[in-house]
């Protein structure tokens, strides 16, 4: 009796063990099956890393879409039109006694009196006509009259030497023109299109002809006092035909526009300006643009836009701001606030539920409030303020999305 009761505890241990590894054999067996054990959705997004995901209630904005007119502000100065000038020039061989304009860029009116010169060939002609003015021969003295013409003298010069009877070893030589003058080997008075600034003013913030704006390179003061010394002195020789002075005239001036590289593409010849100086910022002109010139000076690559003024009162070196009118005619538009810029790329935050996820985007255009987009954003919900939604920018890793490129024609 005692023997199998025994034996019957020891079959129910075996039993209950086989049964235990049987259990065990089925649970491993289903998760194995799964690979893995069901996790919330919920709790999954709330343990992605941070520098990929911002889980948060955030103000939120879809782009715009379609064409765009915002004004551009650009920088720019008076200059001398390089084309509209007189030479004043020596006619005959001669030594300079005395020169009346004192230093370069002087401005000049037509009929002031520029320098006096000696020349003996003009005082041989002087004598000539007055030995002719004792003989009857009007052709001989018609001659000579003309042959001082030639030489230089005025009409009414000649006429005073014919009344005085006295040769003038002096023959002044007056102003053809009104302008500023400069001497023949001076600078020539254009302003270096690499000191116009390519800044505009909603670059201000950005990275700058931007923006801080990029000064010009620094010039030596003995070079400026060189350029505005003149190198003609009183008592030195001159050749026949020899240029001494070269005037530009006032009556028409340039305004030249520095536009920096990627707005070039949006202006072109015949464009508007409306400009203002910075002395006088109440009264607006327009003009129209004459001439776009691609420059690179002083390692800042830019464009010049180019206009002519006609009978402008600007005095030369005149600072200007204008602003133009840039069309855009594709693309998205964010404000500002909402493109986050890590340096080689621009990134904004898409909202997914819950959920903000950093996307990289082409970043086109930029104005004072709106970043042009040239990916394909179209019903987005993008966060307002993205660069709040982090704690540090250099370490956001945005996964890009392919095929989301925009097309020019959208």
């Amino acid at each position: 009796m005692k023997r199998n009761s025994l034996i019957n505890l020891y079959s129910l241990g075996l039993f209950l063990l086989t049964l235990g590894c049987s259990s065990a054999q089925r649970e491993t067996g289903h998760a194995a099956s799964h690979g893995h054990s069901q996790i919330d959705s919920g709790i999954r997004e709330l343990t992605r890393p941070t520098n990929q995901a911002i889980v948060t209630h955030a103000a939120t904005v879809e782009a715009e879409a379609g064409m765009k007119v915002f004004p551009v502000h650009i920088t720019g100065r008076v200059n001398y039109d390089s084309k509209n000038n007189t030479a004043v020039s020596s006619r005959v061989a001669g030594r300079l006694e005395h020169i009346y304009v004192k230093y370069n860029f002087q401005p000049v009116k037509k009929g002031q009196l520029l320098f006096e010169i000696y020349s003996p060939e003009l005082v041989a002609a002087q004598r000539e006509l007055l030995l002719l003015q004792k003989s009857e021969e009007q052709k001989l003295q018609s001659s000579a009259i003309q042959k001082l013409q030639y030489l230089g003298m005025t009409f009414g010069q000649i006429q005073q030497l014919i009344k005085s009877k006295q040769v003038a070893y002096r023959v002044p030589i007056y102003s053809p023109a009104s302008g500023y003058i400069v001497e023949k080997n001076g600078t020539v008075p254009i302003t270096n299109a690499g000191s116009l600034t390519s800044v505009t003013k909603e670059e201000s913030a950005m990275a700058n002809m931007g923006s801080t704006p990029t000064p010009s390179a620094p010039t030596n003061t003995g070079q400026q006092q060189a350029s505005n010394s003149l190198l003609m002195r009183e008592g030195q020789y001159v050749t026949a035909g020899q240029a001494i002075f070269t005037i530009y005239k006032n009556n028409e001036l340039l305004a030249e526009f520095a536009i920096p590289p990627f707005w070039a593409l949006k202006v072109n010849k015949g464009k508007k300006i409306l400009f203002k100086s910075i002395d006088n910022p109440d009264l607006l002109y327009q003009a129209t643009i004459g001439l776009i010139q691609p420059t690179f000076n002083n390692g800042e690559n830019f464009t010049v836009a180019r206009t002519y003024l006609k009978n402008s009162k600007f005095p030369v070196g005149q600072l200007l701001t204008g602003t133009i009118a840039v069309t855009e005619n594709h693309g998205y538009w964010l404000p500002k606030t909402a493109v986050v810029s890590l340096g080689n790329k621009s990134i904004i935050f898409k909202q997914e539920a819950n959920t903000f996820l950093p996307v990289p985007v082409e970043v086109g255009v930029r104005t004072e409030e709106k970043v042009q987009i040239l990916t394909h954003i179209a019903s987005w919900q993008i966060a307002k303020h993205g660069a709040y939604l982090v704690d540090s920018e250099d370490f956001i890793i945005a996964n890009k999305t392919p095929g989301n490129e925009l097309s020019k024609g959208e």
